[in-house]
């Protein structure tokens, strides 16, 4: 479930530093619906990841190996791709 909470994570994280001007959205398919409503924002992205863990549990007890993989395979990429971003974020920003 470490997906999960990195994108929980993620998801306050964001709102509360866009809602105070002091990031922008990188994400291009997320960056429009913040910039409408960090509400909005919230909720988009709240519910793809109860979607996400909905489909974990429903497939965990006949794939376990395949959802634990996967799991582990997503919180690494999330991971990766935020550490990307915020070096290039960072960068920007000097």
């Amino acid at each position: 479930m470490a997906l999960i909470g990195i994108g929980f994570i993620d998801l306050v994280v964001t709102a509360v530093l866009h809602e105070r001007g002091l990031i922008t959205e990188l994400n291009p398919i997320m960056k429009p619906l913040i910039e409408q409503s960090e509400w909005l924002f919230v909720a988009v992205k709240g519910m793809t990841l109860l979607l996400a863990w909905a489909v974990m549990v429903r497939f965990f007890e006949t794939h376990k190996d395949f959802v634990r993989k996967a799991s582990l395979a997503g919180a690494l990429a999330y991971s990766g791709i935020w550490l990307v971003w915020f070096i290039a974020g960072t960068i920007h920003a000097s």
